[in-house]
C-alpha cells in the first residue's frame, strides 16, 4: 500500500529537472563574453595618467600646465560617474557577485540522472539494498511527512518543495532500477526512457518557472521586450543617424560639401571649421558669458574673414574663440 500511495505522488507530480549550477555557468560566460570586452572599450578612454609634456618643467608654463591638469581630472571624474562608468561599476560587482555564488557551488555538480547516487547506494547494488534504501529514503522525504516550509518541522529537515523534487526523483530512481527494461535503458544508454537521439538542453534555474513567480516574470518580459528593447533600439537609431560611417555629423558634412570646393582659399577655412555642428552643440551661449564674448569679439574681429554661416550665433562663437587662439588673444575663464 505505500508503495502504491509512493507511486501514486511520484506520477501525480511531473518529473522535471532544473539545473541551477549550469544555468549559473552559463550566465557567467554570456557576462564574461560581454562585460571584457565592455570594459575594455571604457578602459582606453581613461586617460589615468597626464600625458608627456615637455612644458611641465617650465615654470612660465605652471599656470597653464595645473588648469590642464584640473581639467584632465574633472573629465576623468565625469567619465567614471556617467552612466558608461556606472554601468562598467556595477556589471563588474555582478560579474564578482555571481563569481562568488559560483564558488559556492563549486562542489555542487550540474545535473545528471544517477538512480544510485539518489538511493545512495553503491552501482550493482542488489534488489534487496535497493529495495532498503528506497524504503529508507521514501519514508524520510514522502510529502505526507515533509509539509511545512520550515526545514525544522519536516522529517527531512528540507523545505517542503525540495521535499517534494528529492521524493519524485527518489521514485524515478527506485523504478528505473527495479524495472528491467528501464535499468537496460539506463546502463546502455544512460536514459531509463532509452535511446532518445541527439538532444541539446539549456540549463535553467528552478526560479524561473516557479508558479509562484510566473506573474513577475511575466512583467519582466513584458517591460524588456515592449518597453526597453524598442526605447535603446530607437536612442541608438536616433543617434547614429546623426553621423556618417567615418564619425562625422551628416549635417556637418552637407555644410562643408556647401562651402569647400577645390577654389576655396586657405583664408575661409577658419570660418567654415566653426560652422561644424559638432562645435554647435559642444559649446552652447550662456548668458552669463555674453559680455565676455563680446569683449573677445571686438578684439579679433578686424582679422575676420566673411564666411556663409557669420549670421549664426553658434558658429559666431565659435569662429571668435577659434581666430582668438589663432591669434594669441587671451580667452577670458567663462569661455574657456
Amino acid at each position: 500500500e505505500r508503495r502504491a500511495r509512493c507511486c501514486h505522488h511520484a506520477r501525480a507530480m511531473a518529473f522535471e529537472v532544473f539545473d541551477d549550477v549550469a544555468f549559473y555557468w552559463f550566465l557567467f560566460s554570456v557576462m564574461v563574453m560581454v562585460i571584457v570586452p565592455m570594459s575594455y572599450s571604457f578602459l582606453s578612454t581613461l586617460q589615468l595618467r597626464p600625458p608627456a609634456d615637455w612644458t611641465r618643467q617650465l615654470d612660465s608654463c605652471k599656470e597653464k600646465n595645473e588648469r590642464i591638469e584640473r581639467e584632465r581630472r574633472k573629465d576623468l571624474m565625469s567619465k567614471l560617474f556617467g552612466w558608461r562608468g556606472v554601468g562598467f561599476i556595477c556589471s563588474w560587482t555582478l560579474l564578482i557577485a555571481l563569481a562568488m555564488r559560483l564558488t559556492v557551488m563549486q562542489n555542487e555538480e550540474m545535473y545528471t540522472f544517477n538512480p544510485y547516487r539518489i538511493l545512495a547506494i553503491e552501482e550493482g547494488a542488489e534488489p534487496g539494498e535497493i529495495k532498503k534504501a528506497y524504503r529508507k529514503m521514501s519514508l524520510k522525504f514522502h510529502p505526507d511527512k515533509n509539509q511545512d516550509d520550515d526545514p525544522e518541522k519536516n522529517s527531512c529537515l528540507c523545505p517542503a518543495k525540495e521535499a517534494a523534487d528529492l521524493f519524485i526523483k527518489i521514485a524515478k530512481a527506485y523504478e528505473t532500477l527495479t524495472d528491467d527494461a528501464t535499468r537496460d535503458n539506463y546502463e546502455k544508454y544512460g536514459n531509463p526512457d532509452g535511446y532518445h537521439g541527439t538532444s541539446v538542453t539549456i540549463g535553467l534555474p528552478s526560479w524561473l518557472t516557479d508558479k509562484d513567480n510566473e506573474l513577475a516574470i511575466l512583467v519582466a518580459y513584458f517591460v524588456a521586450l515592449i518597453v526597453i528593447i524598442p526605447t535603446v533600439v530607437g536612442l541608438w537609431w536616433r543617434n547614429s543617424s546623426k553621423f556618417l560611417e567615418d564619425g562625422v555629423m551628416q549635417n556637418t558634412a552637407y555644410r562643408f560639401y556647401r562651402q569647400i570646393s577645390e577654389h576655396t582659399a586657405a583664408k575661409f577655412m577658419p570660418g567654415i571649421l566653426s560652422s561644424a555642428v559638432e562645435f554647435s552643440e559642444a559649446v552652447p551661449c550662456r548668458n552669463n558669458q555674453a559680455d565676455d564674448l563680446s569683449k573677445l569679439h571686438n578684439r579679433v574681429r578686424e582679422q575676420f574673414v566673411k564666411n556663409q554661416g557669420d549670421v549664426n550665433n553658434d558658429i559666431m562663437k565659435v569662429k571668435t574663440l577659434l581666430y582668438a587662439f589663432l591669434l594669441r588673444e587671451p580667452v577670458p575663464p567663462s569661455l574657456q
